[in-house]
């Protein structure tokens, strides 16, 4: 499955992402709820939920630090806002434990905070549905993100596993391009980046010399409407 989620808790964005585009998901952090302010947390979790509809993911991290409770808060999510909810999990050492707790009881696990072809794998094994890789991140951190998705796509396609690598972390266009490039099935990305990837100077002149060239010969407004 190749796709393309939405990285926000904004409702208005969510809901003209959704219009516009073909987006099968969303996701979320806590350091993009923190954007919101101090909110109904779960009220509003439920709004993207009820946009999200049967047709869209919705992924939503954990906070707790250990084992147990990073399994505990996940209880916590399934119980308010459904069993079809994904929980997000670093692939840490605390986590990579309650990942595999929570997929053998057949919890969506994502898991996250993947800076390493190791952790990925780890995370395939333990038996994460999606794995999220930080490209951006990475990149900071001098480490190659692309490389990392290959040798994550390369384990996954190996071991006849059902993970799907989740690449995430963006800061433009063309890193989000490479992350599809290097076999990430789907990302998750911020409105302001797929605004860019559709508002290049280049398409805009584009459609108006096509404009131009139609309204010279048929007339000003003229459109394939009138013809």
């Amino acid at each position: 499955m190749y796709g393309l989620m939405l990285d926000t808790a904004d409702l208005a964005e969510l809901e003209a992402g959704f219009a516009a585009w073909p987006i099968c998901g969303v996701t979320s952090n806590p350091s993009i709820l923190k954007k919101l302010g101090k909110v109904d947390l779960y009220g509003h979790l439920a709004k993207i939920k009820a946009l999200c509809g049967p047709a869209r993911s919705l992924h939503v991290q954990v906070v707790s630090t250990d084992t147990a409770g990073i399994i505990a808060e996940a209880h916590d999510i399934l119980a308010h806002l459904g069993p079809d909810t994904y929980i997000k999990i670093p692939a840490s050492a605390a986590g990579i434990p309650a990942i595999k707790a929570l997929a053998a009881e057949g919890v969506g696990v994502t898991a996250t905070a993947i800076y390493s072809s190791m952790q990925g794998i780890l995370a395939v094994l333990a038996g994460a549905k999606y794995i999220a890789v930080y490209f951006n991140r990475m990149e900071n951190n001098c480490t190659d993100p692309e490389r990392v998705i290959e040798e994550i796509r390369a384990f996954i396609d190996g071991s006849d596993s059902d993970a799907l690598i989740l690449a995430a972390s963006f800061k433009n266009v063309a890193q989000l391009t490479r992350a599809y490039a290097a076999g990430a099935h789907t990302a998750t990305a911020g409105p302001d980046i797929i605004h860019a990837a559709l508002g290049m100077a280049s398409i805009d002149g584009a459609v108006d010399g096509f404009t131009r060239d139609f309204e010279a010969v048929w007339g000003k407004g003229a459109t394939m409407l009138n013809h």
